[in-house]
């Protein structure tokens, strides 16, 4: 192993961080899905409500932002069956927060059954 290798795995998460500042990240997200829509909940450290981007191209959702030389971002294909209009996003201490509900198609629903 070079010495170069082994100063890179000795690395605070600050030197990382450091690292990749001017460089393109994917930022982790979590996904979450109930009867009536979707959550997206993605990190994006230190990046402030005006330099978030949340774009709905269907079937594409494209999430991103910048911070401190750092430009996060990250796609995701959908398909249909969003209701585009009613989609939301909120950012609270670098957390964001998308919610993106479920057309009528999508929605499990309960069939009556009568007697014929």
């Amino acid at each position: 192993m070079s010495d170069t290798n082994i100063s890179k795995q000795q690395q605070s998460p600050v030197e990382a961080t450091r690292e990749s500042a001017g460089r393109r990240v994917s930022p982790p997200v979590d996904i979450f899905e109930n009867a009536e829509n979707f959550l997206i909940v993605a990190d994006l450290p230190g990046v402030e409500p005006g330099s978030t981007r949340v774009e709905f191209n269907p079937p594409e959702l494209l999430v991103g932002g910048k911070a401190s030389g750092v430009e996060y971002e990250r796609r995701f294909e959908l398909g249909s069956g969003i209701d585009a209009g009613s989609i939301s996003a909120q950012l609270k201490h670098g957390v964001l927060t998308i919610e993106l509900k479920k057309s009528a198609q999508l929605r499990r629903r309960k069939v009556e059954v009568r007697a014929a």
